[in-house]
């Protein structure tokens, strides 16, 4: 008897496995899984994951992070190197983090294509990738039980899920071009989650944390500001308190993560690399990617009060509505304010921070969304394949007799030859990154039509 007992323990323990992995969101976690493991060693951009390398060595050399010129961005990313670099050669037994290739020399030329003749292993590919797919299914599992809570249907949750973690351009930028800019998607969903649940200290420190990674998280700091204005409307105490909080905590973890910086005095360098990496870009020689190289910055540049208007009006329009729909209104801003940060055609990797409130937006109220997420999503990983070109088959063609890297570096030479004028690469670039484009505006129209309807029905 005791023993026919354990064996229908060990069968209902079984039969309960089974019933987990038969739910939906954990075959779409297991399927987007495998797809992320499967290209992360074999396929990757090598001129950032190089740098990554060069990071990693100049750390364990006892350089800080802005002494030598391999590091180009905020610190939080390279806190992130730094504190993988300690396990790394231990636990993962690396070895060499990549080699140098004469052959890709040539394509040093080519600044636009950003070639590089270090190439990084399958070993450290894999290294570098696993925070950045970990991240991925952190982000996931927020968006899953924010949308579980807001909803309490998991259907709904689900889909959140799915349109995240099956992202085109989400799984490529962790597992291919390697970018880390879901970690700033991470600590601006957990910033907003926490302002959400009215912990505005902590929320202020996450949203620090995501705006040192990646400056543009920096723009959902109005509607917060306007959110808590509006939550606590008729409490100013509350509202001082909690504005008060929240300024605290992004002040607070602002200095901590920089203490460092100061200490080294390279704290001006922290804040301001980005602006002289732009300085220095280079000329191609090519008309049309020089017209990109000019005409881009500027634009960017350009477009700022427009994006900083359209951010202040939604904000506005938080801060005076309805107060009982203050959640609502709020994650519906978030995903406005996100998309008119990008009207200018940014680089593939920053639209993660509008993806994030699009899955939260489709699953929970409006499917009209999913157009802009597609043209987004497939818009976005056709324009990083372009601006990645035949470069991602670098470590492919390096460690395996699958391919030449003569044959990648001719490819990638093709790229720029002339054709009607221009090249085709240029012809690519503008075809993608207007498909990526319009996905972005087509969220402001469709916002844009509805605020029409409403107001032609009030006259009415």
């Amino acid at each position: 008897m005791e023993s026919s007992g354990n064996a229908t323990d060990g069968s209902c323990a079984f039969c309960h496995i089974i019933s987990i992995l038969k739910r939906p969101v954990i075959i779409i976690l297991i399927a987007g899984l495998l797809i992320r493991f499967l290209l992360a060693p074999f396929f990757t951009f090598t001129y950032d994951i190089a740098h990554w390398a060069m990071v990693i060595q100049h750390l364990q050399a006892g350089f800080g992070l802005y002494d030598v010129p391999a590091y180009y961005y905020s610190p939080v990313w390279g806190y992130i190197l730094s504190f993988l670099s300690l396990p790394g050669f231990f636990l993962f037994n690396l070895g060499t983090m990549g080699n140098f290739f004469e052959t890709l020399l040539p394509g040093g030329e080519f600044w636009f294509l950003n070639t590089t003749p270090n190439v990084t292993t399958f070993g450290f590919n894999m290294f570098i990738k696993i925070p950045l797919i970990i991240c991925d299914v952190i982000v996931g599992a927020l968006v899953y039980f924010l949308i579980k809570e807001r909803t309490s249907d998991e259907k709904k949750a689900t889909l959140g899920f799915a349109l995240w973690f099956l992202c085109p351009i989400a799984i490529y930028m962790s597992s291919v071009e390697a970018m880390f800019d879901n970690f700033s998607v991470l600590f601006m969903l957990l910033s907003v989650i926490l302002i959400y649940k009215s912990r505005y200290f902590a929320g202020g420190a996450m949203l620090s944390l995501a705006i040192f990674t990646k400056f543009f998280p920096f723009y959902i700091a109005i509607p917060i500001l306007a959110y808590i204005m509006l939550k606590h409307r008729d409490d100013k105490s509350a509202r001082n308190k909690g504005i008060l909080m929240g300024v605290l905590g992004l002040f607070i973890m602002t200095v901590v993560i920089h203490i460092p910086m100061i200490m080294e005095g390279t704290f001006i360098d922290s804040l301001w690399f980005a602006l002289s990496r732009a300085e220095s870009a280079g000329v191609s020689g090519d008309g049309g990617l020089d017209l990109i190289s000019s005409i881009g910055f500027l634009a960017i540049l350009l477009v700022q009060p427009l994006v900083i208007g359209l951010t202040i009006y939604f904000s506005l329009r938080l801060r005076r509505s309805n107060k009982e729909d203050a959640d609502n209104t709020f994650f519906y801003v978030l995903l406005l304010t996100t998309a008119a940060v990008f009207i200018w055609i940014p680089a593939p990797q920053y639209l993660l921070i509008v993806v994030i409130f699009l899955a939260y937006h489709i699953a929970v109220s409006d499917r009209r969304y999913m157009l802009p997420w597609l043209l987004m999503g497939v818009g976005g990983i056709l324009f990083a394949l372009v601006m990645n070109n035949f470069s991602i088959l670098t470590s492919l063609a390096a460690y395996t007799n699958l391919l030449d890297l003569d044959w990648v570096l001719g490819m990638s030479e093709w790229m720029l030859q002339p054709f009607m004028g221009t090249s085709v690469f240029f012809i690519l670039f503008v075809t993608t990154g207007m498909i990526q484009a319009i996905g972005t505006w087509y969220i402001l129209v469709i916002w844009f039509r509805d605020k029409m309807k409403l107001k032609k029905e009030a006259v009415i």
